[in-house]
């Protein structure tokens, strides 16, 4: 299903359109000229460093908890990991890496908190443990400085909706728990919304690699920016579809 929400496929798909079919009706051939001239403008928007700082702005939605308070737990959203020829050759994701990181920092605040590892990868039950993706953050943690007897792997969830719902199954954790949350900054909102649902007493903590400003670099069309766009564009249509349900 999530290939299915990426707008990249779509946006082509409207331009090719728009590019190699030509209707008899010339009002109809007006609109898809139209619709080919939206559709590039905003390819070449969603390419732009610009677009991710806005997005950024909009969904970077950290919390700034109290100094008294102190949670129990820290719930670390599993960022996907890459597969190799052997489980010796799996490594953890980019975003894997950078919420790792960032709870190990949250950690180093609240030492007292335990830390879960939350999520597996869809996809990969043939060949891998569900635990895997917990197995290889760990073993991250473990190397920057988390103790290894605060960690918990909770493997049973696939996607956000379900973190929350697998969370409140971990030992110890109620539904008025002082819990923190760490996902990537453009995850946050989303990942918030469903937790809130079912906590009490939740913070959220970022990965912190958010734009502060603009730059003219950004303004330059570039693979890598269209790259990490997709990636927000989703986050928009998952939050929509959790507010339906």
């Amino acid at each position: 299903m999530r290939p299915l929400v990426d707008p990249v496929w779509v946006l082509l798909l409207l331009l090719s359109l728009g590019t190699f079919s030509i209707p008899k009706n010339a009002r109809l051939h007006k609109i898809f000229i139209t619709t080919s001239k939206f559709v590039l403008s905003f390819l070449i928007f969603l390419s732009t460093g610009v677009a991710t700082f806005i997005f950024d702005a909009i969904l970077a939605n950290e919390s700034s908890p109290p100094k008294d308070w102190k949670p129990e737990f820290i719930f670390v959203l599993g960022g996907g990991y890459e597969m190799g020829a052997t489980e010796a050759q799996d490594f953890l994701g980019t975003e894997s890496i950078r919420r790792v990181n960032s709870a190990s920092e949250v950690w180093l605040k609240y030492p007292k908190a335990k830390v879960v590892f939350s999520g597996q990868q869809p996809g990969t039950e043939d060949d891998r443990a569900a635990s895997r993706h917990g197995e290889l953050s760990a073993v991250h943690a473990t190397l920057i400085g988390l103790e290894k007897s605060r960690i918990i792997i909770e493997s049973a969830s696939e996607n956000t909706r379900q973190h929350p719902i697998e969370a409140l199954k971990v030992r110890g954790v109620t539904k008025n728990s002082p819990i923190a949350i760490v996902t990537s900054d453009f995850h946050l909102r989303r990942a918030s919304g469903a937790f809130k649902k079912y906590f009490n007493n939740l913070e959220s903590f970022g990965t912190n690699d958010a734009a502060s400003s603009i730059s003219w670099l950004d303004f330059v069309p570039l693979a890598s920016h269209l790259n990490d766009n997709t990636y927000r564009i989703k986050e928009f249509v998952g939050i929509m579809i959790y507010s339906f349900g």
